[in-house]
């Protein structure tokens, strides 16, 4: 069974065709980037993959499943951007009712209050917190749940040089415990850091590529690929 399958997904807004058939499948745990410039359709795409949107034809299944299934998402996880977060509710309000949909402990809620390291602000309202600490509490939020498949929209986003290094390894941890992932990221040499298979978005198709490993005749990095495929954008 794979993982995730996107067949033949097209999008449209208005006279704007977004996505133009994008296809691909992760067969096995591991991580998977999906790389392209701004407006290439990326959040789209995990919009659609999320079922937050529809698409205009086209299919998708997680772990054999339709995503308008809301079972999956026991087992199914998205880090998504900080619009998600509500201001007024402190990091552990956020925690808890997670738990609560997935039928969790506090025990699980403590464990990963620990692990991410929010411990000292967690109580404290979101309206309080700087970018970084709302994107831990996204990471807090998007592993809560011990999820076979997670969605990741820039998991880096507004972190510092070091918890940049402790979320990379973060996500290597998971990826080595069986856990799958596909992220979005700009920042390409943490693509390079975490993985060798992405998927480029580009005319609204996706370009699946291996940049190194036994079959590549040269490695390449992410920003090398990037430069070759998108360089009349640059």
């Amino acid at each position: 069974m794979d993982i995730i399958n996107v067949e033949q997904v097209h999008k449209s807004f208005g006279n704007h065709h977004v996505l133009k058939g994008v296809t691909f499948s992760i067969q096995e745990p591991g991580i998977v980037a999906l790389v392209g410039p701004n407006g290439s359709g990326k959040s789209t795409l995990m919009n659609i993959i999320m079922n937050l949107i529809d698409a205009d034809s086209g299919d998708v299944k997680i772990l054999g499943e339709s995503p308008s299934n809301v079972n999956i998402f026991q087992n199914v996880s998205f880090l998504k951007d900080n619009s998600v977060l509500y201001h007024y509710l402190t990091g552990r309000d956020h925690l808890d009712y997670a738990a609560s949909l997935y039928g969790l402990n506090q025990e699980r809620v403590h464990e990963v209050i620990d692990k991410i390291g929010i411990d000292t602000y967690v109580d404290k309202r979101v309206e309080q917190y700087s970018l970084g600490m709302k994107q831990h509490l996204l990471i807090a939020l998007a592993i809560l749940n011990q999820p076979k498949f997670i969605l990741m929209d820039e998991p880096l986003n507004g972190l510092d040089p070091t918890s940049v290094i402790h979320t990379r390894q973060l996500i290597l941890e998971l990826a080595a415990a069986g856990t799958s992932i596909l992220m979005s990221s700009h920042t390409l040499s943490e693509v390079d850091a975490v993985t060798n298979h992405i998927l480029f978005l580009r005319e609204g198709i996706v370009q699946e590529e291996y940049l190194s490993g036994e079959h590549v005749q040269r490695k390449k990095t992410a920003e090398e690929r990037y430069m070759e495929l998108y360089l009349d954008e640059l």
